[in-house]
């Protein structure tokens, strides 16, 4: 038994050395890590496509751009024609009931591989009939020109059948940014 502590300890004191000595980063290896994840598939009630059948599934787990996951729509009209893509998730910013997805697509009937998709959920929990009150916004909807890492627009769409939960604990420090290259004059 005392052997196990003594390694769990050392095990910890590794885990703390390797990410730095920092009280930042010290307080990282903590139990109050921050934990921000979006997980959840749902139909969504787009007013512009109001008779289409739109799903969102969402599975996002990490801290800024050390986010890991996916992000699949399924678009179809009512007359069964339409499609979708898969993204692999490169950012997550979350807060309280709200989290803000980029992700870069890998498969598509719809949109270019290698382009950079964003979303963003509100979790709002269920009403007093049982009934969600998520929301949901993406860019491909709205003007929003080139998508920038850990960007969306606002949650604009309800959600009909489903739901997100969204887990937006602490607020970490950010990783350290891309080195640069070139000289910059």
């Amino acid at each position: 038994m005392i052997r196990a502590g003594i390694t769990a300890v050392a095990l910890s004191l590794a885990t703390v050395a390797t990410i730095g000595t920092s009280a930042s980063a010290a307080s990282s290896a903590t139990s109050k890590d921050p934990q921000w994840r979006v997980s959840g598939t749902a139909k969504i009630h787009f007013e512009p496509a109001a008779g289409d059948d739109i799903t969102f599934t969402i599975a996002a787990r990490g801290v800024f751009t050390e986010a890991k996951g996916t992000v699949k729509v399924e678009h179809y009209l009512a007359d069964g024609n339409g499609g979708g893509f898969e993204a692999e998730v490169d950012c997550l910013v979350a807060g309280g009931p709200v989290a803000t997805v980029t992700a870069v697509i890998t498969t598509s009937t719809s949109f270019p591989v290698g382009d950079r998709i964003a979303v963003s959920v509100y979790d709002g929990g269920t009403d007093r009939s049982g009934g969600g009150r998520d929301r949901i916004g993406w860019n491909w909807s709205v003007p929003t020109g080139a998508v920038q890492p850990c960007m969306a627009p606002a949650t604009f769409a309800t959600v009909k059948r489903g739901g997100f939960t969204v887990v937006g604990k602490g607020w970490p420090a950010p990783p350290a940014p891309p080195a640069q290259t070139g000289t910059g004059k």
